[in-house]
C-alpha cells in the first residue's frame, strides 16, 4: 500500500540522516511492548512479607528504630525480623496474602473475560 511505501521511504531517509549525523541519538528508540502496563488490569497482591513490612512499620517502637536509616538498612532490619519469626507468627500474614491472592485471581478472571469480549467485538467490526 502507499502508506507502507511512505513508511519505508521515511525509515530509509531517517537511517541515512542518522548515518550522516553520528553525534545524534536515534529518533526512533526501540521499546519493549511487554513493559506497557494495561491501565485496567488488576493490581497484583502483595506478598506476606510485604504485608508484614507494611504492618510492622506502623508500630511505634519499630518506627523509632527505622527512623534516620537508609532504605537498605531499613530493608535489612525488616528482613531480619521476618526471618526470626516462626511459622505461627507468620501465619496471619500468609492468610491475608492467600485472601488477597484469591481476590486477585477472581478479578483477573473477570478482566481476561472482558478483554476477550472486547477482542471478539473488535474482530467482528
Amino acid at each position: 500500500s502507499s502508506y507502507e511505501k511512505e513508511m519505508e521511504k521515511y525509515r530509509t531517509d531517517l537511517a541515512e540522516w542518522e548515518r550522516q549525523r553520528p553525534d545524534t541519538k536515534p529518533l526512533l528508540e526501540p521499546f519493549d511492548v511487554t513493559t506497557i502496563k494495561e491501565p485496567y488490569e488488576p493490581k497484583k497482591c502483595p506478598s506476606s512479607y510485604s504485608i508484614f513490612c507494611a504492618d510492622v512499620k506502623t508500630k511505634p517502637h519499630i518506627k523509632e528504630e527505622l527512623k534516620g536509616k537508609s532504605r537498605s538498612e531499613r530493608a535489612d532490619i525488616l528482613s531480619k525480623l521476618w526471618h526470626c519469626m516462626d511459622d505461627d507468627q507468620k501465619r496471619p500474614y500468609r492468610k491475608q496474602e492467600a485472601k488477597l491472592q484469591s481476590s486477585y485471581e477472581k478479578e483477573m478472571k473477570k478482566y481476561r473475560a472482558s478483554l476477550e469480549e472486547w477482542k471478539r467485538r473488535i474482530s467482528n467490526v
